[in-house]
């Protein structure tokens, strides 16, 4: 299957480009944007008292959000541009993490505005990755 010779085929610094590019983008997510929304509809207000280690917690998020990066740049594939890896990246965030985003929150009784604010994350963060892996030569 060509997924799978993709990865052989992966852009690394891309790939680590567009991870730190995650944090980047949630710290200005989460604390400039929509901080308020987001901490009155989740309930949760970051702390270490109430969230654990900061380092593990960056750490796992860092690690999931690689995983989640080497897969998207697995399927823009090395024979695509800007467009097409935002395209693919916009697919991927619409139709799969958006969708299980939102069957969770409604199971779970999570307002619109969370899923908004929490879906609407990675739609931007996969859309922009997509553009750099799929640009990226």
């Amino acid at each position: 299957m060509h997924l799978f010779q993709n990865f052989f085929e992966i852009n690394w610094l891309a790939v680590i480009v567009s991870v730190v590019l995650s944090f980047a983008l949630g710290a200005l997510w989460h604390s400039v944007l929509f901080k308020k929304g987001w901490s009155e509809d989740s309930g949760s207000v970051y702390s270490s008292q109430n969230h654990g280690n900061p380092a593990v917690i960056f750490g796992l998020s860092g690690l999931l959000h690689l995983v989640l990066v080497i897969a998207l740049a697995m399927f823009v594939g090395q024979h695509t541009n800007f467009l097409g890896g935002a395209l693919k990246g916009l697919f991927v965030s619409l139709v799969w993490i958006a969708t299980s985003i939102g069957v969770t929150y409604i199971f779970v009784g999570r307002t619109f505005r969370l899923f908004l604010i929490d879906a609407g994350f990675y739609v931007i963060f996969l859309t922009l990755a997509g553009m750099i892996l799929g640009g990226w030569r």
